[in-house]
């Protein structure tokens, strides 16, 4: 007997392990500064890896990027006892203050991706279209926290100059990316010209009518229009994430790194 199961590919292209390496090294969150490439490859090469094998080897995904590739999430479990907070290391204020047992996350937009990778996850091992949706909402809330949290930061540097939104005046979300970005980035505009925002646009479009405010009684949807809208994900929401991060010039995290690098989700028959 056969059936047809969504599966992702086991490898990445060699381009794409490449440039992953180069992503991570230069915009993961770790303690190292990289420029260029040729630095990138300096500093492998100078701790006894050759390069090209390294790609290859990242080329079998999740082969983790050795020394520099940091995979600690934003969520931490509290024991019994214990106290913890998060302290702001421009102010020196705690907090987040919570008395274990208990859990605390650093990000909230973090948290978010985190579990709209969950939910990817099994939308992909379920063939499930209510996962994606679930996926794709939390992973558009995991934008709009990331612009939400550099506009915190914004306001506690330019007390004169805030960024605000409010049920008196609220601020829709291409008026954040149109107009708040490009006050933070000093003029810098989000490139609405490539994949990531249309496949965002496209994403949306699911959350708004089919998740948030259902349009239809049912939906139907096939196997391979499944697998695209889960390819889209990367770009539309893994891809946009690593673009803001960019533009606000901020190190990203390797969940979203490798999300915007996952390799492609296809229809498989197999035997049952």
């Amino acid at each position: 007997m056969k059936e047809y199961r969504l599966v992702r590919k086991d490898k990445i292209s060699r381009r794409a392990s490449h440039d992953m390496i180069q992503i991570i090294a230069k915009w993961g969150k770790h303690s190292f500064s990289f420029r260029t490439d040729a630095d990138v490859k300096r500093f492998f090469w100078s701790k006894g890896y050759d390069y090209e094998q390294l790609v290859e080897n990242c080329c079998n995904f999740p082969e983790p990027v050795p020394l520099i590739e940091n995979i600690i999430g934003p969520t931490w479990a509290v024991s019994s006892g214990l106290k913890a907070s998060r302290v702001d290391l421009r102010t020196g204020k705690e907090d987040l203050e919570v008395q274990g047992p208990a859990t605390i996350s650093m990000s909230t937009y973090w948290s978010s991706y985190e579990t709209a990778a969950r939910h990817l996850n099994q939308a992909i091992k379920e063939a499930s279209y209510a996962e994606l949706q679930s996926a794709i909402t939390d992973g558009i809330a995991c934008i709009e926290g990331y612009i939400n949290y550099r506009a915190e930061e914004w306001n506690k540097e330019n007390p004169d100059d805030l960024l605000l939104d409010s049920k008196k005046q609220p601020v829709n979300f291409d008026e954040r990316v149109d107009f708040w970005i490009p006050k933070m980035t000093a003029g810098k505009k989000l490139d609405k010209s490539i994949r990531n925002w249309t496949d965002f646009k496209k994403l949306k479009l699911i959350r708004d009518n089919v998740k948030v405010h259902p349009k239809n009684s049912g939906y139907s949807i096939s196997h391979q229009e499944l697998a695209d809208l889960i390819n889209r994900f990367r770009c539309g929401i893994a891809g946009l994430l690593i673009q803001l991060h960019q533009l606000l010039n901020e190190r990203i995290p390797s969940i979203i790194i490798r999300g915007y690098f996952a390799p492609d989700t296809q229809v498989k028959e197999v035997e049952v």
